[in-house]
């Protein structure tokens, strides 16, 4: 049970569970690219909220893109959301990955909004985003990556050191 409840466990189940999000996410929005109301027309008309729909009253937005951003960054997306959410979960390159999930989530948060049911009252609809989380838990693992690769190194340079002076001693 102990084992169970360290920080190396959470970490690691935390980065498949958001790995695992990311990749069924871009699946998802390939499988709705066409539909009407689907992913691609989302991105070609929409506005960037930026703080949320209706904040300040009246503002209805900026945008949308210019189509020589939309169409590239609707059909990347997906692609970058599979790819990218697929090598985080099984632990490949976890900082760079995880810098990348951060700024597409981060291009997500400034395309819907901070709030994107424009209050932070509930009311039936979303009312936070919830991809804020996502970047934090993100960031945690790639935190916890670099203390693991800087205290591996650590111990690779005692060991080495440790059998310098073992084999001096033994002259």
């Amino acid at each position: 049970m102990k084992y169970l409840l360290n920080l190396r466990t959470a970490v690691i189940v935390n980065r498949i569970a958001i790995g695992f999000f990311f990749f069924v996410s871009g699946i998802a929005n390939y499988l709705n690219f066409s539909v009407p109301n689907g992913f691609y027309q989302t991105v070609i008309t929409q506005k960037l909220q930026i703080i949320g729909p209706g904040i300040p009253p009246g503002w209805e937005g900026l945008g949308p893109l210019p189509w020589l951003i939309a169409v590239p960054y609707a059909w990347l997306l997906p692609l970058a959301e599979i790819l990218l959410g697929a090598l985080f979960a099984l632990n490949y390159w976890v900082r760079w990955t995880g810098l990348l999930l951060i700024l597409l989530t981060f291009s997500i948060t400034l395309a819907f909004g901070l709030i994107p049911a424009g209050s932070l009252f509930p009311n039936g609809a979303e009312s936070f985003n919830k991809n804020i989380f996502f970047m934090s838990l993100i960031w945690i693992c790639i935190a916890y990556d670099a203390y693991e690769q800087k205290m591996s190194r650590r111990r690779s340079q005692a060991m080495a050191d440790y059998a310098a002076t073992a084999s001096g001693e033994d002259m």
